[in-house]
């Protein structure tokens, strides 16, 4: 067989991919279809030749064992621990980071609860303790599961290593200082990187040095988030997380460097190699850049024995050696991105690209000749790129996005320059001022055309469709069905590609384009599960109004954060109340999200300083836009808010009131009505077609319950996720996520 590790891999890759979520007993069974399947094979003296089915079949079937014994080895013990309260001794593993008003630290659990773990946990602490990495802390911590109330998130955690969370609930935190010549080569390397990111905030101070370093080290914490977004809606997010692309360019930069003076082919692999191992070092082992290292060190090997390279084994090589190390990593939405877009360039370039040069053969003129092919090819590229991706995609998004070919093919080219002058311009600003620095004009040109492409582009919004779970599934099927059907035409009756690629795209098209714009005109209300405290995203013809901000959950800003991804920016965030906790997550909202629009009586403290250029609104007045109009009242000190679109009306009470009976008739007569913390009294006076209650755990099941026995159809979110309404035209859903 000529390429049995890619086969090896990708059946692996794709086996676990898809039994990643399921139960314990799909896994099993799917194990056992793997194993009669490889029986039969090996029996069959024909399919025993081919070699391709027994190999498909046993590399099914280790998949399978890997991901029985991860689950039972690794993550149920570590899983247990949710939602109790131990005492717990950790060391910390890598710096802060700053997310959602909070500092998040790697860490690995020595002790929990008296007894040896040895396992990685997630700390957060809502105030930065005076930690550095290598130290130990030990305390009482609460243990949760990260992201459990989204399955997507969750999911997304666990793919990626990070499977139980904690933060400190009473007493002390106790710090055992490591003394620094006792903490070993990973502070070091943690040193050398921050040493890295001074150099380029020194020369490019601004949010043009945070997508530097997230660039060059694959470090995305100080990105501003609306630049994240616009670089995720425009599909280029792969160039601030640490992949092939980066690993490609510098080996390539460093061999044609050492070819350059006079190094042998040999030297200049192994030394090309050390950089690579290196660069994999200092970034961080991420899964992504494991596929990329490995797959370079595949080609710098091949290079070095004088043999040809194969990219797509090597690409299923490096797949299996992940799997070995982590089974959960083949779910990681990162690796499936970067492997999948890899095998697109590299089967366009194996397959695809010669047949392209021999019909642009038959083209006389030399330069025309050249200009037609390298723009065809760039094309084809960002096309490849992008295609196979989709599906994923597709899960991930809730949709398709035809932006990222337009993309990839305007601004990732220019990738390569940005970190490249961006890191020649860190190196020489340690002996040049900024203003004789030619490099800092020239990376400083690169970044601004990056974020500003990219916020174009993620701003034209007719390039997005989205589409509901049950949507999405029905459109695969189909087109599945539609394949295999004519697989078998072409089996039979030797049609036409054109024709059947044809039907797939009218298929696909219409599948995909006419849900999208009839749920564009659809208002969608999330009541966001943040404990006694009211936050609700309204979302209509893609703008996206946030009503309150408060919560008392411990983890309610990351709950609000993650309603947010898939919407993007916050185009106006309304501030009822600047006190107690109305507010709580207001800061963090405005520092992050950077709303277009700010609607308040008065600012919590420390807020002023972050509006920057957001438009400024008052409570007093009327709040109106194309696609909303917010209403607002102050009764007996309470404030009320009406959000009204073409779907649907919603009241919604910032603070817990007694009866609805004096409000302004337009806010008694709206069709959903959010509380928080309790009822009014007169409600079931009300026809409301659905009550929200924002409330903690028990509470919020209590007030469920006396709401339901009134004969008013209503819901709490009491820790138990997210309420979300969608509307259309006087009909509405309900679902909780």
């Amino acid at each position: 067989m000529k390429r049995p590790f890619a086969v090896i891999g990708f059946t692996v890759f794709l086996t676990i991919a898809f039994l990643f979520d399921k139960e314990t007993g799909v896994t099993v069974a799917a194990f056992a279809a793997f194993t009669v399947a490889l029986v039969i094979a090996l029996f069959s003296k024909k399919l025993r030749r081919a070699k391709i089915v027994p190999i498909c079949t046993a590399s099914g079937a280790v998949a399978c064992v890997f991901l029985i014994a991860f689950n039972t080895l690794v993550l149920a013990p570590m899983t247990s621990f949710a939602g109790g309260t131990y005492r717990m001794k950790a060391q910390i593993t890598d710096e802060a980071v700053l997310e959602y008003g909070k500092y998040y630290y790697g860490a690995k659990a020595l002790t929990i609860d008296g007894k040896e773990a040895g396992a990685d946990v997630r700390l957060v602490f809502s105030v930065m303790p005076d930690i550095k990495p290598y130290d130990y802390v030990e305390g009482e911590f609460a243990f949760y599961l990260p992201g459990v109330s989204d399955e997507i998130y969750l999911n997304a955690n666990r793919s990626n290593g990070l499977l139980l969370g904690a933060y400190p609930v009473s007493g002390e935190i106790i710090i055992h200082e490591t003394p620094d010549s006792e903490r070993p080569f990973g502070y070091r390397i943690i040193e050398f990187r921050n040493k890295i990111k001074k150099a380029i905030y020194k020369v490019f101070p601004d949010e043009k040095g945070a997508l530097a370093v997230a660039m060059i080290l694959g470090d995305k914490s100080a990105v501003p988030s609306d630049i994240y977004n616009d670089l995720r809606i425009s599909g280029v997010v792969h160039l601030i997380c640490v992949s092939g692309l980066h690993l490609s360019l510098w080996a390539t930069l460093i061999l044609a460097f050492l070819r350059r003076i006079g190094l042998s082919e040999k030297v200049a692999c192994v030394v090309a190699a050390a950089g690579v191992l290196g660069f994999m070092t200092l970034t961080g082992f991420t899964y992504s850049v494991l596929r990329a290292g490995i797959m370079m060190l595949a080609y710098l090997t091949a290079n070095f024995i004088s043999r040809k390279p194969d990219s797509i084994n090597s690409l299923g090589f490096s797949v299996f050696v992940i799997s070995v190390i982590s089974p959960y990593a083949m779910a990681s939405v990162a690796l499936q991105l970067s492997v999948l877009s890899t095998f697109g360039i590299v089967a366009y370039r194996e397959f695809v690209y010669p047949e392209i040069e021999l019909y642009f053969e038959k083209i006389t003129y030399k330069k025309l000749k050249s200009a037609l092919l390298t723009v065809t090819n760039a094309l084809l590229v960002a096309v490849s790129a992008t295609l196979l991706i989709q599906p994923v995609m597709l899960k991930l998004m809730g949709g398709f996005n035809f932006a990222t070919v337009i993309s990839n093919l305007i601004i990732t080219p220019f990738a390569g320059g940005a970190m490249i002058t961006s890191a020649v311009g860190a190196l020489a600003g340690l002996f040049l001022p900024q203003a004789i620095n030619p490099f800092y004009y020239i990376g400083k040109v690169f970044l601004q055309y990056i974020i500003s492409v990219s916020g174009l582009i993620a701003d034209m919004e007719f390039f997005r469709f989205n589409l509901n779970e049950s949507e999405s599934s029905t459109l695969l099927g189909v087109l599945f069905i539609f394949c295999a059907f004519a697989f078998y035409l072409a089996c039979l009756f030797k049609p036409k590609p054109v024709v059947a690629s044809g039907l797939a795209c009218l298929i696909f098209f219409s599948g995909v384009l006419i849900p999208s714009c009839i749920r564009r005109n659809e208002t969608q209300v999330r009541i966001i599960d943040t404990g006694n405290g009211v936050s609700v995203l309204f979302s209509h013809s893609g703008e996206t109004v946030l009503v309150g901000c408060g919560g008392t959950s411990f983890m309610g800003g990351v709950k609000i954060f993650d309603a947010l991804r898939t919407s993007g920016n916050v185009d106006c965030l309304v501030i009822p109340s600047a006190h107690g906790v109305s507010s709580a997550y207001a800061v963090d909202i405005i520092k992050e999200c950077r709303p277009d629009n700010i609607v308040f009586e008065e600012l919590p403290e420390n807020a002023e300083l972050l509006i920057g250029r957001s438009n400024v609104h008052s409570l007093a007045e009327t709040y109106k836009t194309d696609n909303f109009t917010l209403s607002f009242c102050e009764l007996k000190g309470k404030r009320f808010i009406l959000v009204e679109t073409d779907d649907i009306s919603s009241l919604i009470c910032a603070f817990p009131v007694d009866n609805l009976s004096d409000l302004p008739i337009e806010f008694r007569n709206a069709r959903l009505l959010v509380c928080r913390g309790d009822y009014p009294s007169d409600i079931s006076a009300h026809n409301v077609d659905f009550a929200a209650f924002c409330a903690e755990n028990n509470r919020g099941i209590i007030i469920q319950n006396e709401i339901e026995s009134k004969g008013v159809p209503c819901a709490a979110t009491g820790g138990c996720g997210d309420l979300v309404i969608s509307a259309a035209k006087g009909d509405i859903s309900i679902r909780r996520e």
